[in-house]
């Protein structure tokens, strides 16, 4: 494009002596179509720094949206994660229920076993004091028996020795004489 205009300008200027036209406006046209090449290329340059310019947003406007893409993947992934954390803990909740429930009908049924083992050694325990009183009743009785049988023993000892000692008296004086 360079080349077409130089051509162009040169042509002008052979034209130049050719044409009716002054000096003057020719070489105000000249001077118009110089600066009007130049604000052309300065356009050119500016656009092609404009084109650059748009290519690196459009860059960066892609790599924004892929990073927005892989965002949004994330999120729908941890979305998922905590779907699942959720499902799982109310499985634990569900779990724990299940377990405490378990656990305090084991705790009732500990306690009312407990309550009749203590209501059984309660009863044992007075069957068995009573078992002891009356024990300690026989004891004394067959005590106070033996104190008497005892006593009917020292009697009859001390009875057959009077009879014994009265009867061996008169056989010692026989036989001393």
């Amino acid at each position: 494009m360079a080349v077409a205009r130089v051509v162009y300008l040169e042509m002008l200027g052979r034209f130049r002596g050719l044409l009716p036209v002054r000096a003057s406006r020719l070489e105000a046209a000249a001077g118009q179509l110089r600066r009007c090449e130049a604000r052309v290329a300065d356009l050119k340059a500016s656009l092609d720094v404009a084109r650059v310019s748009a290519q690196e947003w459009k860059a960066k406007a892609d790599e924004a949206e892929q990073r927005v893409a892989d965002s949004r993947s994330e999120a729908a992934q941890q979305a998922k994660q905590i779907e699942r954390l959720q499902a799982q803990a109310a499985r634990g909740a569900e779990e724990h229920a299940r377990e405490l429930e378990r656990l305090q009908t084991r705790i009732g049924d500990l306690s009312d076993k407990r309550a009749r083992d203590a209501a059984d050694l309660r009863a044992h325990l007075a069957s068995t004091q009573r078992d002891l009183a009356h024990a300690r009743e026989h004891l004394m009785l067959i005590d106070t028996k033996l104190d008497i049988l005892e006593g009917a023993a020292t009697v009859l000892d001390n009875r057959t020795r009077a009879i014994l000692s009265t009867r061996s008296a008169p056989d010692s004086e026989v036989t001393s004489q």
